[in-house]
């Protein structure tokens, strides 16, 4: 082989080792970035759980309405208007009118299901380990965790007692509220309010399912092979 034939190999091998390490270092600083914005970030996929596995998501809305209707509709749509910014899902609010029960509404009725499945608030934080434990008057964590991944303690609408039935429900004068900040009995049924004041409401979303997720070793690893692989090619053309 001749010496300009060598140099262009030696160039070549440099130039794809070069360009690895670059891609390397672009891939690590997006796994950074993307774990930065996930901390900072509503968390919908719980860490506690495989994938494959069930579960629901509970938040308190940050924006506030009054409770005049008597249609549960509109309080389902208020929170899922909210709720599909964070993930898509078919939210439901958490609360009775006299047409239906908040555990009815939400399709966590223990007496059908008692069992169910885990719901976690959106800062990764389980607020019940199935239906039964969501309606037997004390959760885990109280239900403080607004749609933005925040805080948020204040009054909410809810029309029910702490086991999901209807008292004082929405579209009544005085409608029942709960306070998000409590995880005892009051998260639920905390206060007789007149129904024309405005608070937030409880948002629970469908079953959602945790996905499988390639693991970003095993990412690098195949953009370590494809390169080396490219450079296998090129070099034999040489």
């Amino acid at each position: 082989m001749s010496c300009s034939r060598i140099l262009t190999s030696k160039a070549l091998f440099m130039k794809n080792i070069n360009s690895i390490a670059v891609s390397l270092c672009l891939a690590i600083a997006t796994l950074a970035l993307t774990a930065q914005m996930t901390l900072a970030a509503p968390i919908t996929v719980p860490t506690g759980l495989n994938p494959g596995d069930q579960y629901r998501l509970v938040f308190v809305t940050s924006a506030t309405r009054t409770a005049t209707s008597s249609d549960i509709n509109s309080y389902n749509d208020f929170v899922d208007a909210i709720g599909d910014t964070v993930v898509a899902s078919d939210w439901k609010a958490m609360a009775s009118t006299a047409g239906v029960d908040a555990r009815d509404n939400t399709s966590t009725n223990p007496g059908i299901d008692p069992t169910g499945v885990p719901i976690y608030l959106l800062n990764d934080t389980r607020m019940a380990n199935g239906y039964s434990d969501l309606w037997d008057g004390v959760v885990l964590n109280a239900p403080n965790i607004s749609e933005t991944g925040d805080i948020l303690n204040g009054s909410v609408w809810t029309g029910s007692l702490t086991h999901g039935v209807g008292s004082n429900t929405l579209g009544e004068a005085i409608a029942t509220a709960g306070f998000s900040s409590v995880a005892a009995i009051g998260w639920m049924t905390n206060n007789e309010l007149g129904s024309g004041s405005s608070f937030s409401l409880y948002a629970m979303s469908d079953l959602l399912t945790v996905p499988p997720v390639p693991e970003p070793g095993s990412l690098l690893l195949l953009g370590v092979g494809l390169a080396g692989l490219g450079y296998m090619r090129r070099r034999k053309a040489v």
